[in-house]
């Protein structure tokens, strides 16, 4: 299948907008991926903290309601409601501990592997990325090609888009030798929106983590901030452990 370009002299600026916003979305996940790896095992201690400083802080709450109905609480009813509570928020840390798991365990990339697999990924790209090829969309077996494209890319898989670089041809000769003319409605409007895409990644995490975690001082500085946040989270959580312990013992709550 040949692809044959719109006439339009804004589509090569179309083409490459997507091409670095594509880019730039990639270098940004690459981002996060380090900054959870360095400071990941703080950043879900601290959560955990603030879990069970929250939890607490519900406790004492249903206590002193307790105390105000006549000073009884039933263990069952008290655990349930917790568990409601705080089941949101549990999930949250779940997916926290994942993400750190599978940034932690995630490969590193040589910088030859990084440059080839963006060559591989343009070329990919230029003949399968939806917003240039319009049959990717109408042709089951190209979505999925481009699906194995994108997360190849997101790897620096250079293999896997060699592979699936041959596959792409046979996939695209197969469907016919016909012609397919791109043309992009509104391309002035997708460029202005793509424009504002790029703007937005490099002014919003995690893009703008990338000073963070490469310089070993940030780095430095980052940790002893959070190790002190960690550790007046264990405080407050003890002075927590407090309150309700005293309401327990001087509010005259029987737990059955």
């Amino acid at each position: 299948m040949n692809l044959i370009k719109t006439e339009d002299p804004a589509y090569e600026a179309y083409e490459a907008l997507l091409l670095e916003r594509d880019q730039l979305r990639k270098e940004a996940g690459q981002v996060w991926t380090v900054y959870m790896r360095l400071f990941g095992q703080l950043l879900t201690r601290i959560y955990e903290e603030k879990l069970a400083c929250i939890e607490r802080k519900k406790a004492i709450a249903y206590c002193q309601q307790a105390i105000n109905r006549g000073g009884q609480v039933e263990r069952e009813a008290l655990k349930a409601y917790l568990d409601g509570e705080m089941r949101a928020y549990h999930d949250r840390l779940a997916a926290m501990l994942k993400d750190y798991e599978a940034c932690k365990t995630a490969g590193k990339s040589t910088a030859y592997e990084a440059t080839r697999a963006r060559t591989l990924y343009r070329r990919l790209a230029k003949r399968l990325h939806p917003d240039l090829n319009p049959a990717t969309e109408r042709h089951q077996a190209l979505r999925a090609l481009w699906q194995r494209v994108m997360t190849a890319y997101g790897h620096n898989d250079v293999k896997t888009l060699a592979e699936l670089e041959v596959l792409a041809e046979k996939a695209l000769r197969e469907l016919g030798t016909g012609g397919i003319r791109v043309e992009v409605p509104d391309i002035g409007e997708k460029m202005a929106g793509l424009q504002e895409e790029i703007e937005g990644i490099r002014s919003t995490e995690p893009w703008i983590l990338k000073a963070l975690v490469t310089s070993e001082e940030a780095v430095r500085n980052k940790t002893l901030a959070l190790e002190e946040e960690l550790e007046n989270c264990r405080r407050y959580r003890a002075e927590l452990d407090g309150v309700l312990q005293a309401m327990l013992d001087e509010g005259g709550i029987t737990i059955q």
